[in-house]
């Protein structure tokens, strides 16, 4: 009797402990969305960003099954779009994924970039942001917040990196 529980509950037990191991570090890998002739087609999505808009385009384009569209074209356009939010990724004539470039209006920041503004510029106002997410043969290019904030009537521009760091402004 003893016996079949531990057989029954040792494997358990023993899944839960890698499955804590494989999601410990935050990070999920890269995503492969296809192999394209001797090549694969290698996506980042933006794991950290807390925008849901971000995460559900990012998801249906994972998903996207671009079958054979890219046949016959030199390359091929993809565009996806949410409220507030697109995606555009090429790919070449062979299906293979060239660069992906994500924006959206006013996504929810970051808490490194809203700390870091905080303490930079501690009465001022957020008015608007855009969030830029470009990636070309498989490497992040740029991962940046464009931010507009007010006081009285000054007017201030500001880019921002992922981890809050400031590049301009």
């Amino acid at each position: 009797m003893y016996v079949l529980i531990l057989v029954m509950v040792f494997p358990l037990l023993a899944q839960e402990k890698v499955s804590d191991e494989f999601y410990e570090s935050g990070d999920l890998p890269a995503v492969v969305l296809k192999k394209a002739g001797e090549e694969f087609s290698v996506y980042y999505p933006d794991n950290k960003n807390p925008d849901s808009r971000v995460m559900e385009l990012e998801s249906s384009f994972i998903s996207y099954n671009l079958g054979k569209d890219f046949e016959g074209h030199d390359s091929y356009l993809l565009i996806l779009e949410v409220e507030g939010g697109i995606l555009s990724a090429t790919f070449n004539n062979e299906g293979k994924l060239l660069s992906v470039v994500e924006r959206f209006e006013n996504a929810k920041l970051p808490e490194k970039v809203r700390v870091s503004l905080a303490k930079k510029y501690p009465e001022w106002t957020l008015v608007k942001d855009k969030f830029l997410y470009i990636q070309k043969q498989g490497e992040v290019k740029k991962k940046e917040y464009k931010i507009i904030m007010k006081r009285n009537n000054k007017i201030k521009r500001i880019i921002v990196d992922e981890n809050g760091g400031i590049i301009r402004g």
